[in-house]
């Protein structure tokens, strides 16, 4: 089917707000953006927390993304019938309280060292950010001139690349380092009494960290409550037909647009990338390199994080310069090429490959989702959801990845898999971006 582009009334501020400051309801919503980033980086230094806490190989170690991702794909839907019917600021109010609770059950779930409450609060973590995010990118990029939509939302994306050095930094220090990782040898030495009270230390070492974010998070939610947010025109509309309100009416007019589609792909793709490759990282680096400590190992992490936040300012600058679409497409061939390599060199070679691959991930998130809802008009709610909701990728292709790199014997051989993912999002931005001819 070939791309349409919709006619229909984009989302913009309202006439009447137009000559009024933005300026703190954009700050309000990079800081959205920095939360979403620590609670979703800080889930790479709690897969190697949890290996060692509750036994666990790489195929069950990358379930944790899953059930963290789960909450991504169950969530925006409801969100984007909730921003419909009420407003952006009802979506982020919501994500900001679920993205609380779902922090504060990590408490008990120490206490107890259930894994399953864990589990389900990641799961509850996860779908507070689900509605941040399918209300905060398109509303960061219709707060203005359509012209400026991609570099608005990279430079709130910075903020993004800001909080995950920050998660790395804070989790490294708070609880990858409060109790050492200790090698099996150890471990076979311990009494049953030992070995459990040492792994109980593993998993009590997080309640901390998530008790500041609960604070943090709750303060912030408390700001944009009491702060007045720019009218959008689309929530204006009550008056709007239910043909052209109503989801199954979205979605019928959205699957005819080629553009989207295939940035709901790459998307998703992408996502699945991004978290294998970090979720993963710290495992390389013990594996490949003799001697390395999972503490030390996050330095590494530490590294790709500031690659990505050097990626991001690199990349913002660019795509106000060149076309979206060709930034992306150079971006993701370098990715690709990188991963390649970090998969048939292995060692030291290959985990700086792994490392330096995050400052060409950097831009691809924001600059694939500014792409796909591009001239969706009255669907762009939907269309966000549904875009948000492909960040089940991360939990889908991080248990493959682990499951090859099971297969295979070694991490390395898994970086395969997201070299393929970011062929795909080479095609997508190459040829099937929309701005190319049709």
């Amino acid at each position: 089917m070939g791309n349409i582009s919709l006619q229909s009334q984009s989302y913009r501020v309202a006439a009447g707000e137009k000559s009024k400051s933005y300026i703190i309801p954009f700050a309000l919503l990079c800081s959205l953006f920095f939360l979403w980033a620590v609670a979703n980086n800080l889930n790479d230094i709690l897969l190697p927390q949890f290996q060692q806490a509750f036994t666990l190989n790489n195929f069950q170690a990358g379930l944790i993304q899953s059930s963290f991702y789960f909450g991504y794909f169950v969530i925006p839907i409801p969100a984007g019938i909730l921003m419909k019917k009420l407003s952006y600021k009802a979506g982020i109010i919501t994500g900001l309280f679920l993205y609380a609770i779902g922090a504060a059950l990590f408490w008990p779930a120490a206490e107890a060292m259930n894994y399953t409450l864990f589990l389900l609060g990641l799961f509850i973590i996860a779908a507070g950010l689900g509605c941040l995010e399918t209300a905060a990118n398109p509303f960061v990029t219709v707060l203005g001139p359509e012209e400026g939509g991609h570099f608005r939302l990279n430079l709130a994306q910075t903020f993004n690349s800001f909080g995950a050095i920050i998660a790395v930094v804070f989790g490294q220090s708070l609880i990858l380092s409060h109790v050492p990782h200790q090698p099996q040898s150890v471990l076979d030495g311990m009494s049953t009494e030992q070995l459990a009270t040492y792994k109980h230390s593993l998993v009590l070492a997080v309640q901390t960290p998530y008790m500041i974010i609960v604070a943090i998070v709750l303060l912030v939610a408390l700001f944009i409550m009491l702060t007045r947010f720019p009218a959008i025109q689309s929530e204006q509309q009550d008056s709007e037909s239910a043909s052209q309100s109503s989801f199954l009416s979205s979605l019928r007019r959205l699957v005819h647009i080629r553009h989207w589609r295939w940035a709901v792909l790459a998307q998703f793709c992408y996502v699945g990338a991004q978290t294998a490759c970090w979720s993963y990282l710290i495992r390389y680096a013990i594996e490949e390199i003799p001697g390395m400590t999972p503490g030390f190992a996050a330095n590494y992490l530490t590294g790709t994080m500031v690659c990505f936040f050097i990626g991001r300012f690199s990349g913002t600058w660019l795509i106000r310069r060149f076309a979206p679409g060709k930034v992306l497409a150079t971006y993701a061939f370098i990715s690709m090429a990188l991963c390649l390599i970090s998969a048939f060199t292995g060692g030291h070679v290959g985990l700086l490959a792994l490392t330096l691959c995050s400052a060409f991930m950097s831009i691809q998130y924001p600059t694939i989702f500014s792409l796909g809802i591009r001239q969706l008009g009255s669907d762009t709610k939907y269309g966000s959801s549904f875009i948000v909701m492909t960040i089940i990728g991360g939990g889908i292709v991080t248990p493959i990845m682990g499951f090859v790199s099971d297969a295979a014997g070694n991490i390395p051989s898994a970086e395969l898999v997201p070299a393929l993912c970011f062929a795909v999002i080479f095609i997508f931005a190459r040829f099937r971006s929309g701005e190319q001819t049709n």
